[in-house]
């Protein structure tokens, strides 16, 4: 009897002839499609790993909108992702110089002592500034794997050795069609030969900085447009109040006070005074006849002043309706009596502005701040000529009608402005900054809304009140952060059951939430308390309690058809009772309030 030889013998045999047969034929051999298989299967592997990378960092920068976190977080992230031991941004400056910013970069230990730790270290690169941002502009990329290596000029390796590199990559980071700065990743330690995935990965994440970047200045802009409204508005109601004074008024003491006063509180300045020049003095007599200041600095009320260089060199401008602003005393190019006199009152910046009777040079409208320099806004700037303007009007008593109107038409218009961006913040405040779901104010507006809306329509009212079981004790042993992304999930949860359009969900406060659900009885309720309380179980968060402890709710709920013998502190308070009962009877359980109504231990709820 024959011997049969083993399957596997067989198959290894049948596999060494269809090698032979493969290379006397020239094909590739079945080890060589195995081996090129096995290759093409990693490298798939490490680009979808690095795809998942990229998809994180891209979520990190675009879940911010503060530039600096974006940067921070995105640096440190591509530093660990490329393995790379440096990772910095450069930041072009309008003549084609540059700087490293200090805050935007992210070092491994043992390179984080380099010359890069200083804040905005400066790096003008001659060919960056000849060429204005050279192979950057056409969103080219540069990788060099040795300095050494790669024909670089002698200047420019003694710029990388004097920051210790080696090897580095690069991409351009474009805010629209405006190239912005680099993104460079450096190896400091010896060269580096840096790999394809490597450079797609580090210009991928330089475009979605662009971006962010982008999206971040218009926020500013946003937030600095709904400043300059606010203080617009606010200086356009003074100014609006200091002209009805100056209609109404002929008591001018009473008139400077008022307006010494206003106008320091809307610039927020250090001093305000009124300066009178004594008639026949050529203006370089005179003395401040009313003022506001703040307690800290000396009052320059009743002080004669005497200025020759003004009445010699200045007083002839101010006649023909010269403002001064002055950001800094002593970079103003004045002459030193002139800046001996602003010394002697503590002054560091200011804005002066004259008071006209008619044609004559009355006297002055001075802002100063004494503390330090200062920058003037156009806004305020604007705000203290049309002050001046209506000021000199009360002297003369002449023109206030047309100057009223104009001010009143532009009042309006900035108080309409004004009154949109309100609403638009008063919609953002009704949402939980956590959950972003309703809050407790919103919650109390919408359950008052649908109360009485259900009491005229005979229509049933239901309330849940959920609580988290034992938080407090999840908070301690995990901390806020672990506690607040319970919250989140909770919330996200709860709403997911939450079908019908016009049912709210909301954060009541702290771990409790709230449900309000028009047009449900009681059975409809009880069925969406119960979803709810095995879809928070189903997330199967585990909870420090004990062994396979999970996050659960207790729930309370109660229905009504509202009517004018019930108040909605009632309603209120039998979801809270109910809420207290499932608690009581050992929590993660939902009970109605008609189920315990009727019991006489509850009745002292």
């Amino acid at each position: 009897m024959n011997k049969r030889i083993p399957k596997s013998t067989l198959s290894t045999i049948r596999r060494k002839i269809v090698n032979q047969i493969s290379r006397l034929l020239r094909l590739p051999t079945i080890d060589d499609l195995e081996d090129q298989l096995h290759d093409k299967t990693e490298q798939l592997e490490q680009i979808y790993a690095q795809q998942k990378a990229i998809h994180r960092v891209i979520s990190k920068i675009r879940a911010s909108l503060d530039i600096e976190t974006i940067f921070q977080t995105t640096t440190k992230e591509t530093c660990r992702l490329l393995g790379a031991e440096r990772v910095s941004v450069y930041r072009f400056n309008e003549d084609w110089g540059g700087e490293f910013v200090g805050d935007f970069e992210f070092a491994e230990v043992g390179w984080d002592e380099l010359e890069f730790k200083y804040k905005n270290t400066v790096w003008n690169d001659c060919y960056l500034k000849k060429y204005q941002g050279g192979r950057y502009r056409n969103n080219e990329t540069l990788v060099v794997k040795d300095i050494y290596q790669a024909g670089l000029s002698q200047c420019h390796i003694e710029i990388l050795e004097q920051f210790h590199i080696r090897a580095y990559a690069t991409a351009p980071i474009f805010i629209k069609q405006k190239l912005w700065g680099i993104l460079a990743a450096y190896q400091h330690s010896k060269p580096r030969e840096w790999e394809t995935t490597a450079v797609i990965f580090l210009t991928q994440i330089a475009v979605q900085l662009g971006f962010a970047v982008q999206q971040a200045e218009q926020l500013a802009e946003v937030e600095q447009t709904a400043k300059d409204l606010r203080a617009a508005s606010q200086q356009q109601m003074i100014l609006f109040n200091l002209i009805s004074e100056i209609r109404e008024s002929l008591d001018l003491d009473t008139l400077f006070k008022t307006t010494a006063k206003e106008v320091r509180k809307a610039l927020e300045s250090d001093r305000v005074g009124i300066f009178r020049f004594y008639p026949e003095s050529n203006y370089c007599y005179g003395e401040f006849v009313s003022e506001s200041v703040l307690p800290i600095y000396d009052s320059a009320l009743s002080i004669k002043v005497n200025d020759y260089c003004f009445g010699e060199q200045y007083a002839i401008h101010y006649q023909q309706g010269r403002m001064q602003v002055l950001t800094d005393i002593y970079n103003a190019g004045l002459k030193d009596c002139h800046i001996q006199v602003l010394e002697e009152f503590q002054i560091k910046a200011q804005i002066i502005m004259p008071l006209m009777m008619g044609s004559k040079l009355w006297g002055l409208l001075c802002i100063h701040q004494c503390e330090n320099s200062r920058e003037w806004t156009p806004t305020e700037i604007r705000f203290v000529k049309q002050l001046a303007a209506q000021f000199s009007v009360a002297l003369e008593h002449s023109h206030l009608l047309a100057q009223t109107r104009s001010q009143t038409d532009e009042l309006a218009k900035t108080l309409d402005a004004l009154q949109e961006a309100n609403l638009k913040l008063e919609r953002l405040a009704r949402i939980d900054g956590l959950t972003q779901i309703p809050n407790r104010r919103y919650f109390d507006e919408f359950l008052d809304q649908e109360w009485r809306r259900m009491a005229r329509e005979k229509q049933f009212l239901s309330l849940i009140m959920l609580d988290v079981d034992y938080f407090k004790l999840y908070n301690d042993v995990y901390g806020h952060q672990e506690g607040d992304k319970c919250l989140i999930k909770i919330a996200n949860t709860a709403q997911g059951v939450l079908k019908r359009p016009a049912d709210l969900l909301a954060r009541y406060g702290g771990e409790e939430f709230a449900v309000i659900l028009s047009n449900t009885d009681q059975r409809g309720a009880c069925e969406i308390a119960a979803q709810i309380q095995s879809a928070i179980k189903a997330l199967g968060i585990l909870h420090p309690s004990g062994k396979e402890q999970i996050v659960t709710i207790s729930l309370g709920v109660t229905t009504q058809i509202p009517s004018l013998a019930q108040t909605l502190h009632t309603f209120i308070g039998q979801a809270d009772k109910a809420l207290y009962k499932a608690k009581q009877q050992g929590r993660d359980c939902w009970i109605h309030f008609s189920m315990i109504s009727a019991s006489p231990e509850t009745k002292d709820f």
